[in-house]
């Protein structure tokens, strides 16, 4: 059995995210597009025909890289370059696929342009594979239920671009064996060395190419000479600064903190050595009278200007971000406009939560649901015993009304008979603190069978390491509790076919 609810409803009220959801009509200032399929209708009206000399460019670059990796390019590449729309999503290379949310992006890409073609919008779906992070540590370790860990511990340079980092025949058995160990069966084996971004292309064929999902690696060195009007005025003071400024001051009225740091120059240089440098770095140590001399490959955006150059190129009818991602897209606003990149729709991706048979047990003994904030083993089991011991809230209750009825009868008495028993209470309350925490200790004695279960299911399963299941487990371990990934994938398809705006799913 699935369900789904609006994405919205667990969202931290008066996040940006949330504001974006519930009332983007509001926010029209920061972006103009909302994440619905009236936001879509609009950005692609405001935009216009596609540059399809741009497309066949872009598409011929990406057919270069699909080559250069040994795996023949999806059909639906020949569609993006004859205009089609595309529904575009980024994320960082992760090792293994890292958290679920990785595959939830992409699959929550492939609903949209589902629904546009149902509509009659020719439309497909894009994963950009941000390639050029440096932030190693992020994308090195991939976890499965009961802990059992997938680490990549590769030969590197601090620093540098993950995407250029060799995956080894090393990585690549150890890969095999966190596959055997947790799916009970093989992932796909390359037996030659590679860089990480081509292994992640393979992944990405592996897991989703029967949905004919174009792969882009934007670290291109043609791709990034067709993109030179947005990157190289960075160096001659006209780039984004200014208008992330101006955005992050009003974000900060908005909602005080601000996602991204505005910075006078937002490109890195890519060294001969692997490096990657900011750019404000490399003019000290070299000069801006060497800037000439550096080729489009050498450039790399930071995290404010990849959007840019991302939807230059792409001329996307929708975005699908992360929470997060969308909270500093809405910063981005002022820098699309000051570069005249058309701003597509921008969509939150949408979440899940799969259950187990002994997990439903566990998170219903508690009272626990996927709306609510994530608990450790411990903080479960002391959910479970306080709904064992206290009820509904009838002895907090009966502890209020007498402590009420108390008060009443204190101030009926002469003197400072109030003050005195409201310190009485104080004390009583602070007792019945430590009373309850025996209890606990009792029942957990007694019942240490079902104690077991909870903890091992909310620290295994439901919420790893304290966090949301999504963002701590692989998504493959959780397909395969539903079938597998083909199967999955159909499941969530049919789920949130036809909603018109992000879900959450749950698969019970």
């Amino acid at each position: 059995m699935i369900h789904s609810y609006a994405q919205r409803e667990i969202f931290k009220p008066g996040s940006p995210v949330s504001d974006w959801c519930k009332k983007p009509e509001t926010l029209k200032s920061f972006w103009p597009f909302p994440g619905n399929t009236a936001g879509i209708e609009a950005a692609i009206g405001a935009r216009g025909p596609v540059d399809l000399q741009r497309r066949k460019q872009v598409a011929n670059a990406i057919r270069r890289q699909y080559a250069a990796v040994g795996i023949n390019p999806p059909l639906s590449l020949n569609e993006f370059e004859k205009g089609f729309e595309v529904i575009s999503v980024g994320h960082q290379l992760q090792a293994g696929g890292g958290p679920a949310f990785f595959h939830y992006k992409i699959l929550s890409a492939l609903r949209w342009a589902a629904q546009l073609r149902a509509s009659g919008t020719p439309a497909i779906a894009i994963y950009w594979m941000a390639s050029e992070d440096h932030d190693f540590a992020e994308i090195s370790t991939t976890y499965a239920p009961g802990g059992v860990t997938f680490e990549w511990t590769p030969e590197y340079l601090e620093q540098s671009p993950v995407g250029r980092i060799t995956w080894d025949a090393r990585a690549e058995r150890d890969w095999k064996r966190w596959c055997s160990a947790v799916l009970r069966r093989n992932s796909d084996f390359q037996a030659q060395s590679m860089p990480l971004a081509h292994r992640v292309r393979h992944w990405i064929e592996e897991w989703f190419g029967h949905n004919q999902l174009v792969v882009v690696d934007g670290d291109d060195s043609y791709l990034k000479s067709l993109a030179t009007s947005v990157l190289t005025p960075e160096w001659s003071g006209n780039g984004i600064s200014t208008a992330l400024s101006m955005s992050a001051a009003d974000y900060a009225d908005k909602w005080i903190s601000v996602p991204l740091q505005v910075k006078d120059n937002n490109l890195f240089v890519l060294e001969e050595s692997g490096l990657r440098m900011r750019a404000d770095r490399w003019l000290d140590e070299y000069g801006e009278d060497k800037v000439e001399g550096l080729s489009p490959n050498q450039l790399s955006p930071n995290a404010a200007l990849r959007p840019l150059y991302q939807e230059f190129l792409l001329q996307s009818a929708a975005f699908v971000g992360g929470p997060s991602e969308v909270g500093y897209w809405l910063m981005l606003g002022r820098a699309f406009q000051h570069h005249r990149v058309a701003q597509p729709a921008l969509l939150v991706r949408d979440g899940a939560f799969v259950h187990q048979e002994s997990t439903k047990w566990a998170a219903a003994a508690c009272d626990w649901t996927p709306k609510l904030p994530a608990l450790t083993g411990d903080m479960a089991v002391a959910a479970w015993a306080d709904k064992q011991l206290l009820g509904n809230g009838e002895l907090d209750r009966a502890f209020e009304e007498w402590s009420k009825a108390l008060i009443a009868h204190a101030k009926g008495v002469p003197g400072d008979a109030v003050p005195t028993t409201r310190a009485a209470l104080t004390k009583m309350e602070k007792e019945m603190v430590m009373v309850r925490k025996k209890w606990r200790k009792i029942l957990r004695h007694q019942c240490a069978k079902e104690v077991q279960i909870i903890r091992e299911a909310f620290d295994g399963w439901i919420c790893p390491d304290g966090k949301m299941q999504e963002r701590w487990l692989s998504a493959l371990p959780l397909m395969e509790a539903e079938g597998g990934g083909v199967a999955f994938a159909q499941k969530w398809f049919e789920t949130v076919k036809g909603a018109d705006e992000p879900q959450f799913l749950v698969f019970c």
